[in-house]
């Protein structure tokens, strides 16, 4: 039976809180960045005694599997947007599976509700962060972030559509990137639409009263959310289930091709067949009998239902050094038209994450004639650059259009420098194609004509 027991500025709840931060906490956050100290979390208490939050509330709940520490949830109250915040949600290794997150979910919920009736008012919502399932590698975090995302939508969570960032919790850390605010609206005032004037009252409040950042507003990162968030009226909602690329009514079933003798092979390079005739950008089968041979090229084979007997798509990509090349992409019925599009490219990243957990993001090459509306709707931007494809075969190079994207949710224009492009395009041409002197390759000249002052034009 799980139990919980709310810490105070008591002296015995502060050993208590002493042996939780020092075991179950810290091996849970290892990023120190992202760590609240064991002094802070027992001043918080004390100021909580004296009366410090007021109408405002701070918890910590510890839950117990008997004499088992299975799990905590550290959370505040902010009084003027009546919402709740998840700073910290933990579960131990040991219980998971078993329900804790969700008894810690659910009494935590009613804690806060309560807090508000206790002022009057209804609680119109919680929300927490949540590493960037799309932009956070899995081998730096405690938990897949997939996983995780998928646990916070069965909790009833969805993305809060607009550039969350952390600031700096003291003068000696550095501020968190690749967050996601995640939300789950329990009063009419958050159900049909997410204010965005009421998000932007939640992360002010969160960084007064949590953070202790006594003016936001100096806080670049408060002013660029708030900047953002100024410009709309709501906040959209991001369904996690459907940004990870899990959407149940869309399933899209991923088969890595492990080599010529899977037999997936032969299947996969018929879908590639019926969609990519013999041109001067089409490779042969023995080329792919070559690239899946290699560690970093990745063949899948793509199924709307995982009990399909054959792959109705295909994908193909090289991950470089820094960055991916995305190779061929065929969807067939009953892919095609299906909207699925979006769930490749979010397991794209992912993978991409997994291979490279500080990658950059990733190229595309659109052939003549191919609709790059697609990868625009995903978050992609076409670079104003004249790039030629090496012809893979007798006949000269092929002009196309070179789309780039970042992992993850996508803002504004890419961080794209000169030299960075520059450095990709050599390892593209050299890996990719087999070009001995990259650098001397006539559309890499040509790139590094145009960038005169450094920076990627953009289309």
């Amino acid at each position: 039976m799980i139990t919980f027991r709310e810490l105070t500025g008591a002296a015995d709840d502060l050993s208590v809180l002493a042996g939780f931060h020092g075991t179950l906490y810290v091996s849970l956050f290892p990023n120190p960045d992202e760590r609240e100290s064991l002094e802070n979390m027992a001043g918080y208490l004390r100021l909580k005694g004296h009366g410090w939050y007021g109408e405002n509330n701070y918890h910590i709940v510890l839950a117990f599997d008997g004499e088992l520490l299975a799990g905590a949830v550290i959370a505040d109250y902010l009084a003027e947007p009546a919402a709740g915040v998840i700073e910290y949600l933990l579960v131990s290794p040991d219980v998971r599976g078993r329900g804790v997150g969700r008894a810690l979910m659910d009494h935590i919920e009613a804690v806060l509700a309560a807090d508000a009736a206790g002022g009057g008012r209804e609680l119109a919502g919680v929300v927490a962060e949540m590493n960037d399932p799309r932009a956070v590698s899995a081998l730096a975090d405690n938990l897949d972030p997939v996983a995780r995302a998928l646990i916070w939508h069965r909790y009833g969570y969805a993305g809060l559509d607009f550039p969350y960032r952390q600031p700096a919790l003291s003068p000696g850390q550095a501020p968190v990137t690749g967050l996601i605010l995640i939300g789950k609206p329990l009063s009419a005032a958050w159900r049909d639409r997410v204010p965005a004037a009421a998000i932007t009252l939640v992360v002010r409040e969160y960084q007064r009263l949590a953070m202790r950042i006594d003016r936001p507003e100096d806080s670049p990162e408060y002013r660029r959310m708030a900047a953002h968030l100024s410009a709309r009226d709501d906040v959209g909602r991001l369904p996690l289930d459907r940004y990870t690329g899990r959407e149940a009514a869309r399933p899209l079933d991923v088969h890595a091709v492990t080599g010529p003798d899977d037999p997936d092979f032969a299947r996969t390079l018929a879908v590639y067949r019926d969609a990519f005739p013999p041109g001067p950008t089409a490779v042969g089968e023995d080329g792919f009998r070559h690239a899946v041979a290699e560690p970093d090229y990745h063949l899948w084979a793509l199924r709307a239902e995982p009990t399909e007997p054959e792959p109705s798509g295909m994908a193909s990509f090289h991950t470089l050094t820094a960055v991916a090349l995305l190779g061929y992409v065929a969807f067939a019925a009953p892919l095609r038209g299906s909207g699925r599009f979006p769930a490749l490219v979010a397991r794209l990243e992912q993978r991409l994450l997994a291979d490279r957990p500080e990658i950059r993001g990733w190229y595309a090459e659109i052939g003549p004639g191919t609709d790059g509306a697609p990868f625009l709707r995903v978050g992609c931007r076409e670079l104003a650059v004249d790039y030629r494809q090496p012809a893979l075969g007798p006949g000269e190079d092929v002009p196309c259009r070179l789309f780039f994207k970042p992992p993850g949710r996508i803002y504004g224009p890419p961080e794209l420098s000169g030299p960075d492009l520059l450095t990709d395009l050599a390892e593209v041409l050299s890996t990719v194609y087999g070009v001995a002197a990259p650098r001397e390759h006539p559309s890499h000249r040509r790139i590094a004509g145009t960038l005169t002052d450094g920076v990627v034009p953009l289309r």
